[in-house]
């Protein structure tokens, strides 16, 4: 994660502090920022076990597919799922195409291996930046708290 995005999140964060100082607890921090490729649940350490070893496997694909090149990823706009989720959305252009596909490798090897992933969803890439499961007794308040950013 480049400096730039870490320190551009940071400052959105704390402005979101500023308005409502609670939020701080539904906040990632920084070494956990990243961009999600799909959901699983891996429900024993069996499961868990076979995740592994399914990353493990993707390895060479994602190799393949930047093909030594870096991957850039621009992000541009914030948004919100179902309000409980705050995130920073990837900008629109060809830099998609990659993760897309390293994300849909992912998805079917996974599969390979038995573990239902990412089946109800589409993939939409961005950087979540607020959580608020991270505080459960914000998500009881009534007030819609993520309309603001």
């Amino acid at each position: 994660m480049s400096v730039q995005i870490t320190r551009g999140i940071k400052i959105l964060q704390n402005a979101i502090i500023q308005q409502d100082k609670q939020l701080a607890k539904a906040m990632i921090s920084d070494g956990s920022f990243h961009i999600t490729l799909l959901v699983m649940q891996l429900l024993n350490e069996e499961e868990v076990n076979i995740g592994i070893g399914a990353l493990l496997e993707l390895k060479p694909f994602i190799e393949e597919i930047l093909q030594g090149k870096q991957l850039i990823l621009p992000f541009q706009g914030i948004d919100t799922f179902g309000n409980q989720v705050g995130f920073v959305k990837l900008a629109e252009g060809d830099h998609i195409n990659p993760l897309l596909e390293i994300a849909e490798t992912a998805k079917r090897t996974f599969q390979e291996k038995g573990i239902l992933a990412g089946e109800n969803r589409g993939f939409k890439p961005h950087l979540t930046f607020m959580k608020l499961s991270k505080a459960p007794w914000l998500r009881k308040k009534p007030r819609e708290r993520l309309m603001h950013i």
